[in-house]
């Protein structure tokens, strides 16, 4: 059955991204990274696309409902964020550091968003972010969150305790599963991850050259390691979370910040585009 991330925008996304492609990477798995509607062009829906590409993992970004339903059946992770958190988290990234192009696709909507903030203050700034983060919020509120086979998580618990919520999630997505011959599972994923690690070398030299070990599913050790490989710290180069650089795409890495950046004009902006968006969501005023 077909695996699927949908990946929320300013939810960590790139963080689950590495971790879900680095898992991928080591049972062997093809994966299909879908951002943009230019990419499948030619199909009816996604899901036509999909059906096409036929991978083992999906991963997708901002997925809206109508879209989700044209998708094969599949085992899925939704993670959603405090809709504040998003909008000052994509303040600063569209602003500052969020890349204008993927898999050459041109963004031309955060192009111009990027020229209008840069001719704003910061309080002028959060209000055009405001209402730009309808691309992103709208989705949310549309969704299913009942959906079949989809498991829902928040960044915030995912943050919180990390271990949990991976072990969890690459349980559901069925990646990962306690068993017999741990050491041996756990020695087959070293070895097959070793061409996508810098040490030790012999071990990437002789990865690159001779094949992978059949592997159906990883050891649940694997959160562990993965959750220190892509740990907040080595992806921003040393910072621990709360400590921020605005130019970063790893920029803060905490919950709740919205606090710091938000004004009441700020919160009544958002009530007027959005409704109660924050307590739809369950997330205290």
């Amino acid at each position: 059955m077909l695996r699927a991330f949908f990946g929320r925008h300013k939810t960590a996304s790139t963080w689950a991204r590495s971790i879900l492609h680095d898992a991928a990477h080591a049972l062997g798995l093809k994966v299909l990274t879908v951002h943009a509607t230019e990419q499948w062009s030619g199909h009816a829906s996604v899901g036509d696309f999909v059906r096409a590409e036929q991978p083992d993992l999906l991963v997708m970004t901002n997925v809206t409902q109508a879209q989700f339903e044209t998708l094969p059946p599949l085992r899925g992770l939704n993670v959603i964020r405090d809709p504040r958190d998003i909008i000052v988290s994509g303040y600063f990234s569209h602003r500052n550091s969020h890349p204008e192009q993927l898999m050459g696709i041109v963004w031309h909507e955060l192009v111009a968003h990027r020229r209008l903030l840069s001719g704003l203050d910061v309080e002028a700034g959060l209000l055009a972010e405001i209402e730009f983060s309808g691309v992103f919020l709208d989705p949310m509120r549309e969704w299913n969150y009942a959906n079949p086979g989809v498991l829902e998580l928040r960044m915030e618990e995912m943050v919180a305790d990390p271990y949990a919520a991976w072990t969890r999630a690459l349980s559901h997505l069925d990646l990962a599963a306690p068993g017999t011959f741990e050491r041996l599972r756990r020695a087959a994923c070293t070895w097959n991850l070793a061409d996508r690690r810098e040490a030790p070398r012999s071990l990437a030299r002789a990865r690159r050259i001779l094949p992978p070990v059949p592997l159906r599913r990883l050891p649940m050790a694997y959160a562990s390691g993965a959750l220190a490989r892509f740990s907040f710290e080595r992806l921003s180069r040393g910072r621990r979370p709360g400590e921020e650089d605005v130019h970063s795409h790893y920029r803060r890495g905490v919950a709740g910040d919205w606090r710091n950046h938000l004004s009441e004009a700020h919160l009544a902006a958002i009530t007027a585009r959005y409704g109660d968006i924050v307590q739809q969501f369950g997330y205290s005023t």
